[in-house]
């Protein structure tokens, strides 16, 4: 029995899979963009909610296209970026400060100073308002990009 290959279809099929890398890029370039922007305003409400340290950090919240895609940074410089790591993580260690001094009569004495804790206490790796947007936000994010593909490769 011979077997016989339709030439003009497989043209068409390989015309057709050719498109494929310029509209899945096209389309994935799209759905990162959607999944990514409302993480910047979730994160700082998030963090304007927290208050103090975090709505600090949260004012360099910025967000840029990359050659991969798109990126969410915050604390570039300034008093953001050094209230960033405490603001998300928390820290809440009341510093020790204590320091000897004489006083005009000549007798020396240690001063044991009170001082505020700047934090919320310490989380670990969890975070306060970046990380657990971006856990919230990006939560099938996988399947959804599986969807879009399959959509695109099927059209």
């Amino acid at each position: 029995m011979p077997v016989s290959i339709d030439v003009n279809g497989l043209d068409a099929l390989q015309a057709r899979v050719k498109a494929w890398p310029e509209r899945i890029d096209a389309e994935l370039a799209k759905q990162v963009e959607a999944e990514v922007r409302p993480m910047v305003s979730h994160m700082s409400g998030k963090a304007s909610a927290i208050g103090g340290a975090a709505m600090v950090a949260a004012r360099s919240l910025g967000i840029s296209a990359t050659a991969n895609g798109m990126t969410v940074s915050a604390g570039d410089s300034g008093l953001s970026g050094l209230l960033l790591h405490g603001g998300e993580f928390g820290g809440r260690k009341r510093p020790k400060v204590s320091y000897a001094t004489r006083s005009r009569s000549g007798t020396a004495y240690f001063v044991f100073r009170r001082t505020t804790q700047q934090f919320k206490p310490h989380l670990g790796n969890r975070g306060y308002w970046f990380w657990p947007t971006v856990r919230a936000d990006l939560k099938g994010v996988n399947g959804r990009v599986g969807a879009l593909l399959t959509k695109v490769v099927r059209s």
